[in-house]
């Protein structure tokens, strides 16, 4: 129980992230294609509860190509099937 919580440099007690928890696998989701198509999966993404605009890292343009990317990186618990621990892509 007592090692559920680390002090910091100021003496003050913060819950210890890593505690009883197992290890999170990072997931990512890419979107390559047109400006617009990306755009268009990103807003369809949305409406169906899947992930907010805002969790997609900024619109990149792929090198030596017409197309661009966007990232999504979600977390989860090894053994489970929800990906929900959300983190936005930036």
């Amino acid at each position: 129980m007592a090692e559920e919580f680390l002090s910091d440099s100021t003496g003050s007690v913060r819950p210890n992230s890593d505690a009883g928890e197992p290890q999170r696998e990072r997931i990512e989701f890419l979107i390559v294609g047109t400006r617009e198509g990306v755009m268009a999966e990103i807003r369809k993404f949305y409406t169906m509860g899947f992930a907010e605009v805002d969790e997609w890292s900024p619109v990149t343009p792929v090198p030596n190509s017409d197309q661009v990317m966007t990232i999504l990186v979600r977390y989860r618990k090894p053994g489970t099937t929800d990906s929900s621990t959300r983190s936005s892509g930036r």
